[in-house]
């Protein structure tokens, strides 16, 4: 028999895929670890070596189909694969390989270096509503990557050769003619109020403009995702108030120095992890998942952070977070942060989170109900930090304030469970000196 080539899980929560591009077609010859198709899911694009050598025998599905996990895609003949009949009816691909005359033999060579490059999801799309060829962009990202940048290079130079201008569209309004114009009596005629200081202005209608896209790709994952996570857990979020001061103070007087040094900004997120982890070897019911018939307490500590990208968010994983420094964190966070925005990140790192935590305060949100990372059990949301006037030993004084929101699932943590939890992850960011006194 053929080898059989499926989808293979990838990943506790993803259950399908879109494929992206095949790598090879049918007649290829592979080797083991031969890249034979890109899926994308709603976390990272995967590509799909070959497990075996052979030729490529039928591919059975097609650019753009959504597969599940399980499903077999293509088929592989290996040596040990029975050979066709004799009386077997030729195949299209040997059809193709007749010998043709030289004008109509396809040039290879004609072809752009970007012909085969590769290119995230948003600049696929981007390729296909200009309606540009990828083998005629040249490609000048990292590893030979198309880059929207050069996407718009190449449909500014297509629309430059063929001097296509935008024209201005005018509206007319027309008008109707003497003869077909409604007659209206004197006597059934009523004055028309006028404001003073206004002149009699004349309103055409205007035609509704919409743009309709199919939902798809990576939005059309996480649409389903955060559906599939508010009908499993029982969402419930409580709110606490954080004093941000002697934290704001601390990074203030050590961002350049940790600059210069490190060379990567000093952010306010690896001191947060720290206190989750700290908070969740108190309360392991907020490090656990849980099923119909039971619940998995996590001996580890992954922390997710979600990362805005620009076809939507994707959650990288801090693997053993609880090993880690408050420096060694705020590296590891910023290497995989930059990764996530440039798609870049390998499966293995946006896997086996058991935390998360979001921060909205980043675009100015004050505070919000955030979804819970499913098969995690809650997620942390993090707000705005502003100067707010704070009473504070019966007087009022300006202190940097923030609101922590944490969605729970209910079916598991009680309200006093997650209200503690929280409670002692502010109380480890109100007092930097407990956290960084546990140096691992």
């Amino acid at each position: 028999m053929a080898f059989e080539v499926k989808v293979p899980q990838m990943g506790e929560s993803v259950l399908e895929g879109t494929i992206v591009e095949w790598k090879v077609k049918e007649g290829d010859r592979v080797e083991v670890n031969t890249p034979l198709v890109e899926i994308m899911t709603d976390k990272v694009n995967v590509e799909i070596p070959s497990e075996v050598e052979g030729v490529i025998e039928k591919i059975k599905v097609e650019p753009g189909e959504v597969v599940q996990v399980g499903k077999i895609i293509c088929t592989i003949a290996t040596a040990g694969s029975p050979a066709k009949k004799a009386d077997d009816k030729p195949t299209p691909k040997k059809e193709e390989k007749a010998p043709v005359p030289k004008k109509q033999a396809p040039a290879k060579a004609a072809k752009a270096p970007g012909g085969k490059a590769k290119m995230p999801p948003a600049v696929r799309k981007l390729v296909r509503d200009y309606g540009l060829d990828p083998a005629q962009i040249n490609p000048t990202g990292p590893d030979g990557r198309i880059t929207k940048e050069d996407v718009e290079k190449a449909a500014a130079a297509r629309s430059g050769v063929a001097h296509i201008k935008t024209p201005s569209l005018p509206v007319s309004v027309p008008t109707p003619k003497p003869e077909t114009a409604p007659q209206v009596s004197a006597a059934s005629a009523k004055p028309v109020a006028k404001l003073p200081g206004l002149t009699e202005t004349t309103f055409s209608p205007v035609e509704k403009q919409e743009e309709h896209q199919p939902l798809e790709g990576a939005r059309k994952m996480i649409s389903e995702h955060m559906r599939r996570s508010k009908d499993t857990s029982a969402h419930v979020t409580t709110f606490e108030d954080c004093d941000f001061t002697s934290l704001v103070e601390y990074r203030k007087a050590r961002k350049d120095s940790f600059k210069a040094t490190f060379g990567v900004n000093l952010t306010y997120m690896p001191f947060i992890a720290k206190a989750a982890v700290e908070a969740l070897k108190e309360f392991p019911a907020l490090n656990a998942s849980m099923t119909e018939q039971e619940i998995i307490y996590k001996k580890s500590y992954n922390i997710g952070f979600a990362v805005a990208r620009e076809n939507g968010l994707i959650v990288p994983v801090v693997h053993n977070a609880d090993q880690f420094s408050i420096i060694e964190l705020a590296l590891v966070m910023n290497d995989l942060g930059t990764r996530a925005r440039n798609d870049q990140l390998k499966l293995e790192e946006v896997q086996g989170g058991t935390f998360t935590l979001t921060n909205a305060g980043m675009y100015g949100a004050t505070a919000s109900t955030p979804i819970i990372n499913q098969p995690q059990v809650a997620i942390l949301g993090i707000h705005n930090i502003a100067e707010k006037p704070v009473v504070k030993d019966g007087q009022i004084v300006i202190r940097h304030m923030s609101t922590l929101g944490m969605s729970f699932d209910h079916r598991l943590i009680d309200g006093h469970t997650a209200v503690q939890f929280l409670h002692r992850v502010i109380g480890y960011i109100e007092d930097p000196n407990l956290l960084l006194l546990r140096l691992r």
